[in-house]
């Protein structure tokens, strides 16, 4: 276990986080990760692990860091696929925002993904052998446009684990519309059009999708005001990242706080929905309190 705790300490260092989340290994990562290596064990083969969580719930972080704990620990071969990776490019979402409603070319709902594309990563990922490769695809969320094919991440057969992780994966169906729930909707969408036409799209392509995966891990925050608060640190940190914004628009997917508030508001409907439904529906619950720290469900 030492050694496994400064290989760890190590990873918390490259990832910027608090040392004190060491503390974690034996109580989060290490059964987390021999969960896994159970379900791999018993699928005898590669799987796919969804990770829901809210936007900034910290779902990527913890993606981030299984990957190499897993191979490090586990000798696990992971890789990480994000469902903002497979967003349709920003023309396609441009034409949707023209022919169906405006708000069609704001990415993020269920119906502003390439469904086909993620069903064929699941494929292509799932048949790997040793000598094959692959790529994943990559979403620029400064650019608001998928990465060229050739700066997509090449990785190379046999996978054990995909882990494929979104603020909605494995979203189950949401209760008929009935009118506006806030101001943003009733302000830009009062008949329900748009989201109307997302519900359809979780309906007749991506409930499909979510039946691939073979476990689903959902990381849980307090309330709507948590996921508010934790969208904008994480907008703020990527424009921290980068710099001022440049004059030729280069960083145009870039938000200021006040509009991160109105883009959280589009996705509140999904997420008051997955907050109650999800402890019931994974096969693993992780529970994190306004401070950034995880407590792991009994299961």
């Amino acid at each position: 276990m030492d050694n496994q705790r400064i290989f760890f300490q190590h990873l918390l260092q490259e990832h910027g986080l608090p040392e004190h989340v060491v503390d974690s290994l034996p109580t989060l990562y290490a059964p987390v990760m021999q969960w896994i290596a159970s379900e791999r064990a018993r699928a005898r083969g590669p799987i796919v692990v969804g990770v829901n969580g809210a936007q900034g719930s910290g779902k990527t972080t913890f993606c981030s860091l299984l990957v190499p704990l897993l191979e490090e620990i586990h000798h696990l071969r992971a890789h990480t696929l994000s469902i903002d990776d497979v967003y349709l490019p920003r023309d396609a979402r441009l034409h949707l925002s023209q022919t169906i409603h405006p708000l069609c070319g704001i990415r993020g709902v269920p119906g502003t993904h390439d469904i086909p594309l993620a069903h064929s990563v699941f494929d292509r990922v799932s048949e790997l052998t040793a000598g094959d490769s692959t790529a994943l695809p990559r979403f620029d969320k400064a650019l608001d446009d998928r990465k060229p094919v050739p700066l997509w991440e090449q990785i190379e057969g046999p996978v054990d684990v995909l882990f494929f992780e979104g603020w909605c994966v494995g979203c189950s169906s949401l209760p008929p519309w009935t009118g506006p729930i806030n101001a943003r909707e009733a302000r830009d969408d009062p008949a329900g059009t748009w989201m109307k036409w997302s519900m359809e799209a979780l309906e007749k392509e991506y409930l499909s999708l979510f039946e691939r995966l073979n476990a689903l891990i959902f990381i849980g925050v307090p309330s709507m005001e948590t996921v508010r608060e934790s969208r904008w640190l994480q907008e703020k940190k990527l424009r921290d990242s980068l710099g001022h914004e440049e004059e030729d628009g280069k960083w145009v997917g870039l938000m200021t706080r006040d509009e991160v508030m109105e883009y959280v508001d589009l996705f509140e409907r999904y997420t008051e929905h997955m907050l109650k439904q999800m402890p019931k529906l994974a096969d693993l619950h992780i529970q994190r309190d306004p401070e950034f720290r995880y407590t792991l469900m009994p299961f």
